[in-house]
């Protein structure tokens, strides 16, 4: 991790800052958070800085395309237009946009996520929003979980404490499903994704006995990914939901006052190569991104 004079000025003047994920003691000699592993560089500017911070957790199963939605979006953000812009805070943010934009040059996918959570990137964006007659300023934080540490996590939650307190702490959250397995792998997309609203909800205490008035919960965008293969999913995301994510809907629709549904690519078309030995490996032919900020640009709508 490198860290800019302007941080360390920072650690210095602030050395028991509190960590902007959990709230534990950071030390001037922390580089990252004990307890949840985020970057002691993220609180240490977050905490110079003050103002809103907005946590927006992306979740999903392995190989839904996390890292390449974060990486893309963050470089969309980095170009976007006046009425939202972002700016990539830390070398660390600029790390992750770079593996994902420098693989799809390469017309190849970005390398699987470790599951260790010291492994994974994190991703600080600040985002300029044009309001109608100021600009208003949010702080953008996520990490790049595995899959399979989320998987663990949500079948035995507290194994990766990081996972747990980022979702707790954000106000809006993505669930990425990869459409194509979604359309042709039966039930086990809809009832994973299922897992994961419950996990969502289970954090944030949604209240959910009958006569006793529920809390509003975070903002929830489900994001159905590689549309590129799945052309239903892009013509209706709600109707793809609801005719091949039934538990996943009825569930949403119960849970979360605030839920919508997105389609999204970044390949306009792929293909799998296989080497001599069969092994397979999906490949994008040219990139051609879709629906990667409009869920942001909903959840930011929502706050």
């Amino acid at each position: 991790m490198i860290t800019t004079s302007s941080q360390l000025l920072t650690s210095n003047a602030s050395p028991a800052v509190q960590c902007v994920c959990c709230g534990e003691r950071l030390s001037q000699r922390d580089q990252c958070c004990n307890e949840c592993q985020t970057p002691a560089s993220i609180s240490h500017t977050v905490s110079a800085r003050g103002g809103a911070q907005s946590f927006i957790s992306v979740l999903g199963a392995s190989n839904a395309g996390k890292t390449v939605y974060l990486g893309l979006l963050l470089d969309m953000l980095s170009k976007g237009s006046e009425a939202m812009r972002g700016t990539a805070m830390g070398a660390f943010s600029v790390e992750l946009q770079e593996q994902v934009i420098t693989a799809l040059e390469r017309r190849s996918f970005p390398e699987k996520t470790p599951a260790e959570a010291d492994a994974w990137k994190w991703f600080h964006c600040q985002l300029s929003i044009a309001e109608k007659k100021k600009t208003r300023y949010v702080d953008m934080i996520s990490p790049d979980f595995a899959g399979e540490a989320i998987s663990l996590e949500i079948n035995h939650a507290g194994m990766y404490p990081s996972i747990g307190h980022v979702v707790s702490k954000s106000g809006g959250l993505m669930i990425l499903c990869d459409s194509m397995r979604v359309r042709d792998a039966g039930s086990g997309e809809d009832l994973f994704a299922m897992k994961l609203a419950s996990y969502i909800a289970e954090q944030h205490d949604l209240e959910t006995e009958i006569g006793r008035r529920r809390k509003a919960g975070p903002a929830v965008a489900i994001v159905f990914t590689k549309c590129d293969g799945c052309p239903e999913a892009i013509e209706a995301p709600t109707q793809f939901a609801t005719n091949n994510t039934p538990r996943l809907f009825e569930y949403c629709r119960r849970m979360f006052s605030r839920h919508s549904y997105f389609a999204a690519g970044v390949a306009g078309s792929s293909g799998v190569l296989a080497d001599t030995k069969g092994r397979q490996m999906r490949v994008p032919f040219h990139v051609q991104p879709y629906g990667i900020v409009e869920p942001l640009q909903w959840i930011v709508s929502q706050q």
